[in-house]
């Protein structure tokens, strides 16, 4: 991804917390640089902002001020939508991020796209599919924030000592039981981030196994894992192995017992991930 593309950047601020304002801009950084910074909202009247003066300059974001002058209508969308169409035709941007969980902006982000622009969108996982979808890349806010926030806690060694006797008894069972404990769990899991509106996991291995590895893998089986990584990101827009608890997608992998990862180290003393179904 080009690292000097110049970015506008749009917040919904009556649709997002400013909990995540450390990741949005982090996110941000991967793309390019902000040079619009623009945050929308009635902060007079509305009582379910919580963003604050301090966020603004902390930020450098420009609040821009819209009163609601009709009961149950949100006026900061039209006037978020006529920004961004204003700065398109500006000509002084390479990309566009649009922060908000509302399907309002789907129109607005397919008719920028129509205009050759990528478009980064960002919200929770209570984002509807149409608005993922439109964007070219969406990234779940509140599941990242949740993530990092695990990742910064460390496991005990009680935690671990708990574990260990319902290992012990799974390893009693008998092998067509096992199965089906495995299979039960496996349905949980998938019930579960459905109602998360996130992918389910096997759902990503399917893609990866059917779809992706037979048209990335050499004659040996073997696949650039950042190749697959891309393609999946094409596949589904709004897929991030952080969505999951993990920090990078090989960590997800790693997770599976369907593949298996190789990392040999190159002369530049960096590394290439290669991944492919288990032999």
């Amino acid at each position: 991804m080009n690292q000097d593309k110049r970015i506008a950047l749009l917040i919904d601020a009556e649709n997002i917390t400013r909990n995540y304002c450390d990741i949005i801009f982090s996110e941000l950084t991967r793309y390019g640089t902000v040079t619009y910074r623009r945050i929308y909202g009635d902060f007079v009247k509305n009582n379910n902002i919580n963003w604050h003066e301090k966020d603004f300059s902390n930020y450098s974001l420009t609040p821009v001020q819209q009163f609601s002058y009709t009961s149950g209508k949100n006026s900061s969308d039209i006037t978020l939508v006529i920004d961004a169409m204003d700065i398109l035709y500006s000509g002084k941007i390479d990309m566009f991020c649009i922060v908000s969980s509302d399907s309002d902006y789907t129109k607005l982000v397919s008719r920028l796209r129509e205009s050759g622009l990528p478009v980064i969108g960002m919200g929770e996982a209570k984002t509807p599919i149409s608005l993922r979808n439109a964007c070219e890349k969406f990234v779940l806010l509140d599941k990242i924030y949740k993530s990092s926030s695990k990742s910064a806690d460390k496991p005990s060694a009680d935690k671990k000592t708990v574990k260990q006797p319902k290992q012990k008894q799974l390893s009693k069972a008998t092998p067509k039981s096992a199965a089906i404990d495995a299979n039960i769990e496996k349905t949980a899991a998938d019930k579960n981030m459905d109602e998360e509106h996130i992918l389910p996991i096997s759902k990503i291995v399917s893609a990866i196994a059917d779809e992706i590895l037979p048209d990335l893998e050499s004659e040996n089986g073997w696949a650039n894992l950042a190749d697959v990584g891309n393609r999946l990101s094409k596949l589904y827009t709004d897929f991030d192995a952080r969505n999951y608890g993990y920090q990078k997608l090989s960590q997800l992998i790693k997770a599976q017992s369907c593949f298996e990862i190789d990392t040999p180290a190159s002369e530049k003393h960096s590394t290439t991930s290669f991944i492919r179904k288990k032999q």
